[in-house]
């Protein structure tokens, strides 16, 4: 009998912790300085679908508002008619929250989850960094002008100095929390920028549950798409028009080793390639190299322009859907850090090399035909 009795007591404590941990809600309570009206919304976005969580009003500036999240949520607290708003990494916990009208996008919070925590310990370097930069602003902008000065030189290097260190704060903060939530977020935010091995080893250091959510699926779709286009892969195949408006594909150019250049006639640092580009044509199209200009320009009338500019000789193709995401080549070579961005292949298809800059591809090309 008093074992059955111990055990109905035991199922009441776990009935009693499982409806008290159900029941915990967010609690905030807010100021917003020199307003004393209005209302203040709590929002969160899941890619384009944005949903109002709580609506508070302001009164004599200040306002509170409270409900329930099934999990980390990450809100943005916005403050109507005005600039003022912060981002909350919203859990069932209680938060104090100071906005200010003058400071765009920023907000002093209290309190909080355990990732409320760590944001406000990693955005603390940011802010850091902000008000040392403020105290020399003024100087540094009005000796600007005189860039052979010793006092600039002076201040430039401090800034860089400033500049660096907080860089170095943040890159340990993240190797520490590795596997938290801002690590998470990070890495989304450099997922594109970062190289694959980079990406693949800051990304397996995550734990599964945030690999699986919207951002991770997000960096394992990066991770995916730059493993398709690494070293030794076959590059994607397209279609574009060259400018008599006939169409032809990347295959049917036949080469022992051949540049894509992805450029375009607004692009400066595209077009300052072109001298270098026609160097290597020049020394090394006879032996078997082409190259195959690629413009993301939108406008035929300045493309064609541009390739008469430049004097560029080689083949010439576009699909004429300007750069942006959307545009398709970018999205087939992933190409989102911008242009010029290079190619160089050989007369399977298989990627030699690629990036930015020609270097890497200029030495494989020497290391080809010279040998």
């Amino acid at each position: 009998m008093e074992h059955k009795r111990i055990n109905f007591i035991a199922l009441f404590l776990i009935v009693v912790g499982v409806i008290g941990c159900s029941s915990r809600e967010y609690k905030i309570r807010g100021s917003v300085e020199g307003v004393d009206e209005g209302k203040v919304f709590l929002v969160t976005c899941e890619g384009k679908m944005c949903d109002t969580l709580s609506i508070a009003e302001l009164k004599n500036g200040k306002f509170e508002m409270q409900g329930q999240v099934p999990a980390l949520t990450v809100t943005t607290l916005v403050v109507e008619g005005l600039f003022a708003q912060t981002v909350i990494y919203l859990e069932n916990a209680e938060y104090e929250i100071k906005l200010d009208p003058r400071n765009l996008g920023s907000g002093k919070i209290s309190g909080g989850g355990d990732v409320q925590k760590l944001a406000n310990e990693y955005s603390a370097i940011d802010i850091n960094l902000a008000k040392a930069i403020a105290e020399v602003r003024d100087e540094y902008v009005a000796v600007v002008k005189n860039p052979e000065s010793n006092r600039f030189q002076e201040l430039k290097g401090f800034v860089d100095s400033l500049q660096q260190d907080a860089q170095e704060r943040k890159e340990a903060f993240l190797n520490r929390h590795a596997d938290s939530y801002i690590a998470l977020k990070d890495l989304a935010e450099r997922a594109e920028r970062l190289s694959l091995d980079e990406l693949k080893k800051r990304f397996a250091l995550l734990p599964e549950d945030l690999r699986q959510n919207s951002m991770g699926k997000m960096i394992d779709e990066q991770i995916r798409k730059k493993e398709a286009l690494a070293v030794g892969h076959t590059a994607p195949d397209f279609k574009v028009q060259d400018a008599e408006g006939n169409f032809f594909t990347l295959y049917s150019i036949k080469a022992k080793m051949k540049i894509v250049d992805f450029w375009a006639s607004w692009c400066a640092p595209c077009r300052a390639l072109t001298p270098q580009l026609k160097a290597l044509y020049e020394e090394f199209h006879n032996q078997g190299l082409e190259i195959v200009g690629i413009s993301m320009d939108d406008n035929k009338e300045r493309w064609l322009k541009a390739i008469e500019e430049e004097n560029m000789t080689w083949i010439q193709g576009s699909n004429l859907e300007g750069f942006s995401r959307e545009n398709s080549l970018c999205q087939l070579y992933n190409i989102t850090n911008g242009i010029p961005y290079l190619v160089l292949m050989d007369e399977s298809n298989r990627i030699v090399a690629a990036g930015a800059k020609l270097e890497p591809l200029q030495k494989e090309i020497m290391k080809f035909f010279q040998k």
